[in-house]
């Protein structure tokens, strides 16, 4: 058993200096899990473990979701969709709050690491204009910008998630809708507060049909999958290691939609299939998975409950509360969080769907806290402002969204 906790403690020593150290998510937890698997269990047993994780079902639905969520986002960006969508929306909604709040809400559909920074430019000129501090503009580029993540389905976090605990995205999606009202209104409440009066675009008349157009491949990929899920989402071929054909039939969808209508060429598509992101992303989901799974090899979740305080149900509630919220934001990364901390409590807490949706929502609210979070790193570099100008709002509203998900969890 000393084998177990040496590993353990040593796997994750490695994730923390590596995500000090800046470098990529996928890289820290491949490498934390090469190293807990082998001082935890010994080379067989994480050979073992590796050739169980690269077969699983859970690992093929993962990675070839991501890997096509990432296509689509990176031809989103590179056809200028994402850009005509956020244009189109200043136009048609007119009164300025609601663009300052909707069009980083809307650019969050593009979930690229620190992609606050593309609506930063529309929140700063509509600031302005309300006699916004820096401080208020801060805090409503970054916090409207991830209030969609806690409910979008094309989201690689809410995906592995759905993944790594065998919930469906969608009944993630339908607990997460209060949280993220919550978060809309606190946020509204408290960024907006003492503003000026101003009207914009009383002359300029925005573009419905261009509105859809834009906005229609990623509104076909989350219909299709939420149409398709309750029909097709089983392992339908014995020898085929899938699962998610609804988002997969969606996504591909979707794609297909997306090229007819921007007119992408091959080199775009060839671009976005062969990138950077794309391939980081799809590392990072795999070695989710195995360090899951080794963990569990390594038997963790024993060693975690042997520590922490698990025996009632209320210590039981307040640590899926603070652990995964904890685990991001230090780390800044809820791919991380979610990782770490479905793992620790898969043996230990019966996981269904309310525990599960407490977790996913602590650990994202504990990312767009987090002083690690590359948005708001960015944002905060833009505005030339200290990322602790905006804690006061920042700690009230993540405040109130828990409060919300904890009440959910307890009354529903």
């Amino acid at each position: 058993m000393l084998h177990s906790e040496l590993g353990i403690i040593a796997g994750f020593t490695v994730l923390a200096l590596v995500l000090g150290l800046k470098r990529p998510v996928w890289l820290a937890l491949l490498l934390a899990s090469i190293t807990m698997g082998l001082i935890g269990s010994g080379l067989d047993g994480f050979t073992s473990v590796l050739l169980s994780t690269a077969y699983s079902t859970a690992t093929f639905d993962l990675v070839l979701v991501v890997f096509m969520i990432a296509i689509l986002v990176s031809l989103y960006n590179a056809t200028g969709f994402i850009s005509k969508l956020g244009e189109e929306l200043v136009k048609l909604l007119g009164k300025p709050k609601l663009v300052a709040s909707v069009v980083p809400a809307v650019m969050g559909l593009l979930p690229v690491p620190g992609g606050a920074l593309m609506s930063a430019p529309v929140v700063d000129a509509v600031g302005d204009k309300l006699s916004l501090s820096k401080e208020k503009k801060l805090f409503i580029n970054v916090w409207f910008r991830h209030v969609v993540f806690i409910v979008y389905p094309l989201s690689a976090v809410i995906v592995a998630t759905a993944s790594l605990t065998g919930i469906s995205v969608w009944s993630l999606v339908a607990r997460g809708l209060p949280v993220a009202f919550s978060m809309a209104v606190a946020g509204y409440l408290l960024g907006f507060q003492n503003t000026g009066q101003w009207s914009v675009g009383e002359n300029v008349e925005g573009d419905e049909k261009e509105v859809l157009r834009v906005f229609l491949p990623m509104l076909t990929a989350v219909v299709v999958a939420l149409v398709l899920s309750p029909l097709v989402d089983r392992q339908l071929v014995p020898w085929v290691p899938l699962t998610r054909y609804s988002m997969i039939i969606g996504l591909t969808l979707a794609l297909v939609l997306l090229v007819k209508l921007s007119g992408a060429s091959l080199r775009l598509i060839w671009e976005a299939v062969r990138s950077r992101t794309t391939l980081e992303l799809v590392l990072a989901s795999f070695s989710a998975v195995l360090l899951r799974d080794v963990f569990m090899a390594v038997d963790g979740p024993r060693v975690f409950s042997e520590i922490a305080p698990l025996s009632s149900e209320l210590w039981r509630t307040v640590f899926m509360v603070i652990a995964p919220f904890t685990i991001s934001l230090a780390t800044g990364s809820p791919l991380v969080g979610i990782v770490l901390a479905t793992s620790v409590f898969k043996n230990t807490v019966n996981l269904g769907v309310k525990e599960v949706a407490l977790i996913y929502a602590s650990n994202m609210l504990g990312y767009i806290a987090s002083p690690a979070h590359l948005c708001y790193v960015y944002t905060a570099q833009y505005f030339k402002t200290p990322l602790t100008s905006a804690y006061k709002e920042m700690s009230i509203a993540t405040t109130v969204a828990l409060t919300i998900a904890l009440i959910q969890f307890i009354l529903i």
